[in-house]
């Protein structure tokens, strides 16, 4: 539990999502990871990209199409430079990518292990201000987080929100995804 006070709380992943795949070397449905590498060719003034996903069990490999028949021209150097060097930041960037993803495979397993970062800003408050965020964006459950973060049951969760003892910034409901960076303010209840 954490005290009144005003902290900074990331979220950060450990891990990729996952992505269910057919699996043309297994003959099935298999759990793709992300390699954190990219494919890139050119073509004469046309370049693609492809992130590259291994078969868990087998390690065939799926390419994850990111950039299509792009002119040169129209590719930051900057960008080109994270492609041919295999950028972690920028797989990870494509690799989270969950709406996309979903467009052209099976399934996302966004059930991910995840750590918190939580940095005490000002312990002068008398409630507890919480600005909750995360490099990505993985389908995770605000409940989920703020039991974690205040070491709490799910119910005495619904009965403080139920008290209006959980306040949100903008607004959101307990029970929704966390889709942007958020301001929590937890009250004491009586």
């Amino acid at each position: 539990m954490i005290l009144p006070g005003e902290y900074r709380i990331e979220i950060i992943p450990l891990e990729t999502p996952k992505l269910q795949i057919h699996c043309h070397r297994c003959k099935k449905s298999a759990a793709f990871y992300c390699s954190e590498k990219f494919r890139v060719n050119a073509q004469q003034k046309h370049i693609d990209v492809w992130l590259i996903y291994k078969c868990g069990q087998c390690d065939n490999t799926w390419n994850y199409p990111i950039l299509s028949r792009i002119h040169t021209h129209a590719l930051d150097k900057n960008l080109h430079r994270k492609f041919m060097n295999n950028d972690r930041e920028t797989a990870w960037r494509y690799a989270f990518q969950i709406d996309q993803l979903r467009k052209v495979c099976h399934e996302v397993d966004t059930d991910i292990s995840y750590t918190l970062k939580i940095e005490a800003v000002d312990r002068k408050e008398e409630s507890c201000k919480i600005f909750l965020f995360s490099p990505y964006l993985f389908d995770l459950r605000l409940d989920k987080v703020l039991r974690q973060i205040l070491g709490i049951s799910r119910s005495k969760l619904e009965h403080m929100a139920d008290c209006n003892g959980i306040l949100t910034n903008p607004p959101v409901r307990l029970n929704s995804k966390l889709k942007e960076d958020l301001w929590i303010t937890v009250l004491p209840l009586e």
